[in-house]
Parts: structure tokens; C-alpha cells; sequence
């Protein structure tokens, strides 16, 4: 499995899904979510206006990025009310991340969940919570994409400049602890 830690907004990024989590209780969007609803000129500001799209735990929109960011495919997911948004709720995220990857075949994802001001999570947490989470469902729970587990998987990690030394803590934390398990290489900017 390749980490690779980019001083680039997730935007920018070369890869075939971008996920993305947002609130049922915050608006206007924040984040890369906010970002990416800006990209699409407010499209999933007026799909929650609209009430096609509620922000409810485990919910997803899954939409072409016809050119607008880099990554081929957005996957918005609903994160539930921010207040019970902590590092116990982000762990059920990895499985169902991975029973989405499977189904679309993607092998290079980019992460882009909420942390920091607001949250109970921090950048280093969230990554490392990911990323555990991922390994353990790849390796325990069969799931594999395209019939290869682990190996050929590429997760991205791009919150800016700021935020590269937690996030490279949180994965080097995970991956110290798994190295019986999995084979984690981490790229960093240069």
C-alpha cells in the first residue's frame, strides 16, 4: 500500500475517487467539502436545499467530476450531526469505504475527512484511524480490489502544507504498528 502525503489541495490531485465527508447540522459546507461544492458552483448546496441530500450518517452521493478537480469521481459522505463526529464514529468509515472501492474498482483514493475546529478529530488521528481501518478490512475481511488486496492500493492525503507533520505521525503510528500485516510506503512531498 502507497501513502502519499501531497502539499496540495485535494483538488489537484491526480486519482480516480475523492472522498469527502460533510455534517447533517453544518451549513454553509466547509472543508474539501466546501471546496468541491464551490467547483461545482453550489451544486450540493441546492441538492440539500432540495432535501436530495441530507448529510445523514453512512449517506453517499457518488458524482463524474466532468473536469472540475483532477480525481475522476467524487464521493460525498454523510457524516451524521457534527457533534457525535469523533474517533470511535470514524472507524465504522473504512468498511464502507471499501465495500464502495470494490464496487468501483478504484485503487487510488484521496481522503479528505473533517478535523480540527469543531471536531472531536484531529488531522493525525484521522489519518491514522483511516488507515487502520482500511488495512484491517483488506486483510481480514476478504475484500480486494480488481482480485488485488492491499498491494496495488495508493491513499492520499492532502490537507496542505500545515498539516503534513500530523498526518505523517498518524501514519507512521499505523504503520509501526501493522507491519506484520501490510507493507505501507509513505511518500512525501518534496
Amino acid at each position: 500500500m502507497d501513502i502519499i502525503l501531497s502539499k496540495e489541495r485535494v483538488d489537484g490531485q491526480e486519482c480516480d475517487l475523492l472522498v469527502s465527508g460533510f455534517f447533517k447540522d453544518e451549513r454553509p459546507l466547509k472543508g474539501s467539502s466546501g471546496l468541491i461544492d464551490w467547483r461545482f458552483n453550489g451544486k450540493f448546496s441546492r441538492f440539500l436545499r432540495e432535501k436530495k441530500l441530507s448529510g445523514d450518517w453512512n449517506e453517499t452521493i457518488l458524482v463524474p467530476s466532468q473536469g472540475r478537480v483532477m480525481p475522476r469521481m467524487i464521493l460525498l459522505l454523510g457524516l451524521g450531526e457534527l457533534k457525535e463526529y469523533r474517533s470511535l464514529r470514524l472507524r465504522e468509515v473504512p468498511l464502507r469505504l471499501l465495500q464502495i472501492l470494490q464496487r468501483l474498482d478504484a485503487s487510488e483514493i484521496c481522503l479528505s475527512l473533517p478535523y480540527g475546529e469543531g471536531t472531536n478529530v484531529n488531522c493525525g488521528k484521522m489519518a491514522e484511524v483511516l488507515v487502520k481501518g482500511i488495512v484491517n478490512g483488506l486483510g481480514f475481511r476478504g475484500y480486494s480490489l480488481n482480485g488485488k488486496r492491499i498491494k496495488n492500493l495508493r491513499l492520499y492525503f492532502a490537507e496542505g502544507e500545515e498539516h503534513l507533520s500530523e498526518i505523517l505521525s498518524g501514519v507512521q503510528t499505523v504503520k509501526a504498528a501493522l507491519t506484520d500485516r501490510a507493507q505501507i510506503r509513505v511518500s512525501l512531498p518534496s
